[in-house]
């Protein structure tokens, strides 16, 4: 009977100790989620055996991980589930220096907390005396739709802050007055973006109505010939885009010397198109003219030498079509 020395009487009650929570707690670690009063008896449950355990507690604290993995949120007084993390007192059951007894304290400290909990108490809700403030005037309004000036300047803006925000990260010790410099930046990007663009529209305008005063010499129009003539001088000064104008013209008043269509700048090029709608090639050679020649002229593509050398190759072909008969 030296087994059941000075000590040995406390035996069959840690053992007794082991079994219950060998059968409580993996009943326990099926449930992910505890109403609140449950968790502080779990932490209590838990506390106590660490007590019990002594120094030989190294089954109580692997009950005590899975006790603890288990459990993902609490439910609380009100029926709103909060999540909770118990990573901490995890690391401290498996810490093999963190003895018992500081468990214990680490325990007991988290249990005395629960007597600073203020008890959840919510005013009674007046529904009518809400419904009567919310219909006041000033409560009645529609939020207004950025138009596209709005949404551009708040697109640039989340540009230049992300652009910045790589540069100089929140931890960065480079501190810059993000808020004016984005203002001046977006500013800037979109009075250049405007003159870009009120740029290419001047351009535009000026080189429309330069080809006009050109369409007549002398007061009389110009042929086929002579458009022809000018696209290649100003193909050879580099000029692709005024060029490509030409060609285009000149097949058009080549088309009406040969009766094909009636040249006339009232018309559309989708119109010249529906004139010829009935002679299929030429309708189809026609479209492919106008293609280019919309994208160079009146959507600013520029325009290689090979590419133009291609695209009078092209007009070539639409020169060749046959008189009508």
């Amino acid at each position: 009977m030296a087994w059941w020395g000075s000590n040995g009487r406390f035996q069959p009650y840690l053992i007794a100790v082991m079994l219950l929570l060998v059968a409580t707690r993996p009943a326990l670690a099926q449930t992910s989620s505890l109403t609140l009063d449950a968790y502080w008896d779990t932490l209590t449950h838990i506390r106590d055996d660490l007590r019990a355990a002594g120094d030989d507690a190294a089954a109580v604290r692997q009950t005590a991980v899975s006790t603890l993995s288990a459990i993902t949120e609490i439910e609380l007084n009100d029926g709103r589930r909060q999540p909770i993390d118990h990573s901490f007192f995890i690391r401290q059951l498996q810490d093999e220096a963190v003895s018992t007894t500081q468990l214990d304290q680490l325990f007991t400290t988290l249990l005395l907390s629960r007597q600073g909990w203020p008890a959840p108490t919510l005013p009674e809700l007046d529904e009518t005396a809400l419904n009567d403030i919310l219909s006041q005037p000033e409560f009645q309004y529609t939020v207004d739709e950025p138009n596209f000036l709005q949404r551009l300047w708040q697109d640039i803006r989340q540009a230049v802050e992300d652009f910045f925000l790589r540069l100089f990260p929140n931890d960065s010790t480079v501190r810059l007055p993000v808020g004016n410099l984005l203002a001046i930046l977006a500013a800037v990007l979109v009075v250049a973006v405007l003159l870009y663009a009120l740029r290419d529209l001047i351009t535009g305008f000026s080189a429309d109505a330069a080809l006009h005063a050109d369409d007549e010499l002398g007061g009389q129009p110009l042929t086929a010939e002579q458009a022809l003539q000018r696209a290649q001088e100003l193909s050879t000064g580099g000029d692709y885009r005024t060029a490509v104008r030409y060609l285009y013209l000149s097949a058009l008043l080549l088309l009406e010397e040969r009766g094909l269509l009636r040249y006339d700048r009232s018309l559309t090029n989708r119109e010249y198109l529906r004139t010829v709608a009935h002679r299929p090639e030429l309708a189809a050679i026609l479209r492919e003219v106008i293609d280019v020649f919309d994208r160079v002229w009146y959507g600013f593509q520029t325009l290689s030498a090979s590419e133009y050398e291609a695209y009078a190759r092209r007009v070539e072909t639409l020169r060749q079509q046959k008189e009508a008969r």
